[in-house]
């Protein structure tokens, strides 16, 4: 590319603007996961928590429990220990994303708190890994609503504890085999 060459600089231009917007919009995507989790009081909030995810997304908490499909992680929402969490008073707490983009998919890697309301004050509840795999939907409205603007969805989430294992240390290396989970 020639720096002085006023096409080319437009063209490097525009891919860094591109670049740019893509990150942004990862970042609200991240970003709107705990208001909308914790506000899924019924299923149609649920479902509305659940459309983060393409249609045949995955969201893996662990061995025991993977969900595959919006109906499968809004089930996720509405089961009695989030539900009893909601109730109770709780904050999902994203950390600041490490994204890593290449064309319509992406890698974010992220830490995140669950903060639950107890009778004296709150505590955290949970603290993880997160490993998100991301693919860019034409035709998806981001979570900010903005119409005609390319959105991005979660292909598959992998959260695990950070309780000293090695999968989870694992999740948050960008080399990490993404396939599952662990490197």
């Amino acid at each position: 590319m020639d720096a002085t060459d006023p096409t080319s600089r437009l063209l490097a231009l525009e891919a860094q603007v591109r670049a740019l917007g893509d990150q942004l919009a990862i970042h609200r995507l991240i970003a709107s996961y705990g208001p909308l989790v914790d506000s899924a009081v019924d299923a149609a909030r649920s479902h509305e928590a659940a459309a983060l995810w393409t249609e045949d997304g995955i969201y893996d908490l662990g061995p025991d429990l993977v969900a595959q499909g919006r109906a499968a992680i809004a089930a996720l929402f509405m089961h009695d220990v989030h539900q009893q969490l909601i109730r109770d008073g709780s904050a999902h707490v994203m950390g600041l994303p490490l994204v890593e983009l290449d064309g319509d998919r992406a890698l974010v890697l992220s830490y995140s708190r669950v903060y639950r309301h107890t009778a004296e004050g709150f505590t955290v509840w949970r603290v993880s890994a997160n490993r998100w795999e991301l693919v860019r939907e034409p035709s998806a409205v981001p979570p900010d609503g903005s119409a005609n603007v390319p959105g991005w969805r979660i292909a598959r989430r992998v959260n695990r504890l950070l309780d000293g294992s090695a999968e989870a240390q694992a999740l948050l290396r960008p080399s990490a085999s993404s396939a599952n989970g662990t490197g």
